[in-house]
């Protein structure tokens, strides 16, 4: 006679496709080596490297959001403009912001499987060595340096200058990796030249090893985009001895006490009160937001917040939601001299279908800030009990990222080719916010503070890089050639290179927005140990953004996708 555990892996092999909904499972979910909890970018990886580690082991992936493989707006980049609010976005909303004129922010944050790599952008931008540097020995351990991760950030890589840098590229991962120029011989933004050569004049130089660990100067922009098609963690990653549930809303785990009288997790509970028991582990990945609320949910967080939501304490752990950072941005219009030489989206020659194999720019451009106002700005936030990091004062440390973009990307501007746009974020946020559950329904979102744009040297940093990019723009010879001025919102004066610090810093407490990059909230040291496992929990790990205890330069997918191919590592070797 067959065992429930064997009745029901016959029932899930007997199953075409492999996506389960859930609707189409059995009433108990039975017993699995591994549920990994969030079907996006990391917990497909991990699902896929254990699969393939051991066709025999049992894994489940669990996703809250669908299957969109045959959604036409999940295939390339004209469709990911469309996406962000959909029904594949949770579509957060944040708390009113003090620091953003009571602003309430969107949170983006992918429902669906495949999560943020259905719903990004597509660039591939590794942070600074000095950043995961930070990371590695605030938690004390080598293998979140920059070289610990080396092998993992590879691993992930096909990417099409590998020869060029073998010790930092990878070759053979199921990731292609190009820069914007490389993508295709017809992509020739008319910009190019004239965006490079306005930063030169602001000083800077040509850094073409930007993706090797030194992120400073004017980097070649790469992307995942593979001839103009969208790379999803859940294809680009074969999927094809995992059983994957999906529309499937996780409420909790169950923690038990093992036979030692230790805690244990044991099971994962949907909202519909079904059960999946883990025989090995359970692995949340469900992202920076989810993640935290399911640990809350479970009894694993700040005893007073649990208890007053009526949830029983299984292990207080305040530091639970906390340390939430995000990429803070200030997106700025222009208005061109020349639209009718078709330097931008919808001028002349902007038919040419190799314009749209990706984002319509060429150049990352990191910078620092100078040491005197950086200093200056630390001993505030010192003395007002913010943060005192001396980490920050190295010359080499990247502080700000810019990118022209020859499109004005969503703007209240006619797209014929008159406009450009601009995003100058912030690398290294030193704001924290928090996030904190509502009820003890996995239906309802959480309170989310990011608390953006807090710190004087958050403020400080933004304000030199939009000081930086009006300065390039406007006042270099390049620059000034092709474009006449910054277009302000409605409302608001225009920004000039004259501009002063406070009119700089009205525009962005009344502009200012997340990248979407959020990350921080079930931090490496204080919620989870170096090999990600939750503090106190036996058998339960974390494994998404939400475990990044600094914040960390670059766009996330690079970073997590190393992150990830470390945690399968991990995973198999501890079981």
């Amino acid at each position: 006679m067959l065992s429930k555990s064997e009745k029901l892996q016959s029932t899930l092999k007997d199953l075409v496709p492999s996506t389960l909904t859930s609707s189409t499972v059995p009433p108990s979910l039975g017993e699995v080596d591994y549920v990994i909890v969030g079907g996006g970018l990391t917990g497909c990886v991990i699902a896929s490297r254990l699969s393939q580690h051991d066709p025999n082991l049992q894994v489940l992936l669990v996703e809250a959001g669908i299957d969109a493989s045959s959604d036409p707006l999940t295939k390339d980049i004209g469709g990911a403009f469309a996406l962000a609010g959909s029904d594949l976005d949770y579509n957060y909303k944040t708390s009113p912001q003090a620091n953003t004129n009571d602003r309430v922010h969107t949170a983006t944050a992918g429902k669906v499987l495949g999560g943020g790599s259905i719903l990004n952008y597509g660039l591939w931008l590794r942070g600074d060595a000095r950043d995961y540097g930070q990371w590695a020995k605030l938690v004390g351990d080598e293998r979140w340096s920059y070289q610990g991760l080396l092998p993992y950030f590879k691993k992930s890589e096909n990417h099409v200058k590998a020869k060029q840098a073998p010790e930092h590229r990878g070759s053979d991962g199921p990731i292609r990796i190009t820069s914007v120029f490389e993508s295709d011989p017809k992509r020739r933004y008319g910009l190019r030249e004239p965006v490079k050569a306005a930063w030169e004049e602001m000083g800077l130089q040509e850094n073409p090893r930007g993706d090797c660990g030194s992120i400073q100067g004017i980097c070649e922009s790469l992307e995942n985009w593979d001839e103009g098609k969208r790379q999803p963690s859940n294809l680009a990653y074969c999927l094809k001895n995992v059983r994957v549930l999906t529309s499937a809303v996780v409420h909790k785990i169950i923690i038990t006490n093992d036979p030692d009288g230790n805690l244990r997790a044991s099971n994962v509970v949907l909202a519909d009160g079904r059960q999946i028991q883990a025989r090995k582990e359970i692995i949340l990945s469900a992202g920076t937001i989810k993640t935290p609320q399911i640990l809350m949910l479970s009894g694993i967080g700040p005893a007073g917040l649990l208890s007053g939501q009526g949830i029983p304490v299984v292990k207080d752990n305040a530091e639970v939601g906390n340390n939430y950072f995000d990429h803070f941005a200030l997106f700025q219009t222009w208005k061109l001299r020349n639209p009718e030489k078709g330097f931008s989206t919808g001028g002349p020659g902007w038919d040419e279908p190799a314009f749209s194999k990706g984002l319509p720019f060429d150049w990352t451009v990191n910078e620092g800030i100078p040491s005197s106002l950086l200093r200056s700005a630390m001993r505030m936030d010192a003395a007002n009990g913010k943060m005192n990091d001396e980490s920050l004062m190295d010359p080499a440390k990247a502080f700000v990222e810019t990118m022209v973009l020859y499109s004005p990307v969503g703007a209240p501007v006619p797209v014929d080719g008159s406009y450009i746009a601009t995003s100058t974020m912030l690398l290294v946020p030193t704001s924290r916010g928090s996030l904190q559950i509502v009820s003890s329904s996995p239906e309802d979102p959480p309170r989310m503070d990011p608390n953006f744009y807090d710190t004087k040297v958050d403020r400080t940093a933004l304000i030199h890089g939009v000081r930086r990019v009006l300065g390039a723009l406007l006042q270099t010879t390049s620059g000034n050639e092709y474009v006449e001025r910054e277009e302000a919102p409605e409302g608001m004066p225009s920004l000039s290179a004259d501009s002063s610090d406070a009119e700089i810093d009205a525009r962005i407490r009344m502009a200012g927005v997340s990248h979407a990059h959020a990350a921080g909230t079930a931090a490496m040291g204080k919620v989870v140990d170096s090999h990600l496992r939750v503090l106190g929990i036996a058998g339960l790990r974390v494994a998404d953004a939400s475990v990044l205890p600094v914040a960390i330069g670059g766009h996330p997918q690079a970073t997590l996708y190393g992150l990830a191919e470390q945690a399968a590592e991990m995973i198999l070797q501890d079981r």
